[in-house]
């Protein structure tokens, strides 16, 4: 396990700051499972839940996450914005991720 990890320093905080890749995520992941002290692992990695909900279903969807954090929008709206902006060609090539997507947005309510 790297030795980057270790502080009182949440995944998503160093994620932001530039202190861990997003492949680090799984180091952090593995701390938790070691000694989860009752906490919520998305609280562990410094997430909301709808944050963790929608990592687990596609993991590249870090950056995103990292974009609501930084903007302050709603992780809905910056899914949504993406979504919309995704070029023709690529939605045909990402079809599988679009779709996770769209049900996410879906069960959060924020389109129907």
């Amino acid at each position: 396990m790297s030795s980057h990890i270790h502080g009182s320093a949440r995944f998503l905080d160093r994620y932001l700051n530039g202190e861990v890749l997003a492949e680090d995520i799984d180091d952090f992941i593995d701390l938790w499972h070691g000694n989860p002290a009752g906490e919520e692992i998305y609280d562990f990695l410094g997430m909301s839940k709808a944050e963790y909900s929608l990592w687990l279903r596609d993991p590249d969807i870090l950056p995103l996450i990292a974009q609501a954090r930084r903007t302050g929008r709603p992780l809905q709206a910056v899914v949504r914005t993406t979504l919309d902006e995704f070029p023709i060609a690529a939605r045909s090539a990402n079809a599988a991720k679009i779709d996770r997507l769209m049900r996410w947005l879906k069960q959060t309510g924020k389109i129907s």
